[in-house]
């Protein structure tokens, strides 16, 4: 039975086919491994195609000597810190029972060469630090920010990083020709003819996709019938699985032609980007009741992105148009944010994040909204996030710039968006852009 679903009785040629299956693939792995000395990155989302990927990679190199196992393994998942914090739980336990078995087991004779790796974003591009600091509105589909900042950044910076120790690197996915129509072409697209591995977007970096040819059936029953190897209990994915109506993953995103998430996946527990979280709504009803306030507020986030009155009439980049929540809305998203954090019991914005919004708002002039004020009139808690040093300081070189742009002539607001364009390129990976769009910023102030 996978997902509540019981299978028809297998015959002994499909059961052979199977086996023949697994063993071709696991063949497969160990020729790959032994042909260079090119590190191997894994990347693991903690959904089915990455466990199956995974246990495979570990029962490959668990068949080879000791001293065949010469060159570094890195899994590599990552976490956006607005992950659903079910999810959350399950998958950094399993993180750790990977490291454990890794260095312990497989690579014991050289626990050096293992490496389990989570990557976050930078704090200036967290979820919370965009939304409530610079008023970004909730993302669509056709503005959605959150992904290249939380998702690809992250993990392009740790390859990257790996393919300049080593000259190159190959990153191994579950990515599957039978996930979708979409994700078969793709495949073909980056193919290198007469090999396994495709080309990745990043210079230097191959594909190796050792379950492309596998269906979403195969899938299940490799998991559902192998044992896992670091000590995880698959049907504990299964289970979670089946509580979320049996949703696609949310895979590791690593560049622009992985798909961020489908219609309804496991991943951010505020993503507006699909019109119904189908997941979120199906562990609700499978008994996660207390998951039912995330589930609002993430409705709310939907809803109010599309209401003019809560945006201001001018982007951020100076243009007219519908642009970020004014301040009094950005102050209300963190009052409810704080609400459902006491409701639900889990940690959902973290004190460096409040700190960071506190200087955004500074930033942007609004020095009379308080974070801290904010934080203790919801939780009783009182925090220091910012010391009033550093406030008094920012102020003071605020009224300074608004002191000097009045002297010359200049609007003072330009100037900081001017500066504020140029801290967002800092966490860019390519810079190029910048004088083209300060060119149109400046031209936007003179329309």
């Amino acid at each position: 039975m996978v997902n509540g679903v019981r299978r028809a009785p297998l015959d002994a040629t499909q059961i052979d086919d199977f086996n023949e299956k697994i063993a071709a693939t696991i063949k497969e792995i160990q020729e790959q491994y032994l042909e260079d000395a090119l590190p191997w990155i894994v990347g693991f989302s903690g959904g089915k195609d990455s466990t199956a990927l995974l246990q495979l990679v570990f029962y490959a190199l668990s068949q080879l000597a000791p001293s065949q196992l010469t060159k570094e393994v890195h899994v590599l998942s990552n976490d956006t810190l607005v992950e659903n914090p079910k999810v959350v739980e399950f998958i950094d336990y399993q993180l750790e029972t990977i490291r454990e078995v890794g260095k312990t087991r497989l690579f014991a004779h050289n626990p050096a060469l293992f490496h389990v790796v989570k990557t976050v974003p930078k704090l200036e591009d967290t979820f919370w630090l965009n939304l409530i600091g610079k008023g970004y509105p909730s993302p669509n589909r056709w503005f959605r920010w959150c992904t290249e900042r939380m998702k690809i950044n992250p993990t392009s910076a740790y390859i990257t990083r790996t393919v300049n120790r080593h000259g190159r690197a190959i990153i191994l996915l579950g990515t599957r020709k039978d996930e979708s129509t979409n994700r078969s072409k793709s495949i073909k697209q980056h193919e290198i003819a007469g090999m396994r591995l495709r080309k990745h977007v990043l210079p230097n970096a191959f594909v190796f996709a050792p379950l492309s040819e596998m269906t979403n059936q195969e899938v299940w029953r490799y998991l559902t019938e192998v044992n896992n190897p670091w000590g995880n209990d698959n049907q504990k994915l299964v289970a979670l699985y089946y509580k979320a109506y049996d949703v696609t993953e949310c895979p590791l995103v690593i560049d622009t032609t992985t798909p961020s998430c489908g219609n309804s996946r496991f991943g951010c527990w505020v993503c507006t980007v699909v019109d119904h979280d189908k997941s979120m709504m199906g562990m609700i009803a499978t008994g996660e009741k207390w998951m039912l306030p995330l589930l609002e507020f993430r409705d709310w986030l939907a809803e109010i992105r599309y209401d003019e009155t809560k945006r201001d009439t001018r982007r951020r980049s100076g243009q007219e148009g519908k642009g970020p929540f004014l301040m009094p809305v950005r102050r209300e998203i963190l009052e409810r944010l704080l609400q459902v954090e006491q409701q639900v019991g889990f940690q959902l914005i973290s004190l460096q994040e409040l700190a960071a919004i506190q200087l955004q708002w500074n930033f942007d002039g609004n020095f009379h909204y308080s974070v801290a004020e904010i934080y203790e009139r919801i939780k009783g808690e009182r925090i220091m996030i910012v010391d009033d040093e550093i406030s008094d300081r920012r102020r003071e070189e605020y009224e300074i710039l608004e002191e000097v742009c009045r002297e010359m002539g200049v609007n003072p607001d330009h100037v900081r968006e001017l500066m504020e364009l140029e801290r967002e390129h800092l966490s860019f990976l390519r810079r190029h852009n910048i004088f083209e769009d300060m060119r149109s910023k400046i031209k936007s102030f003179v329309k």
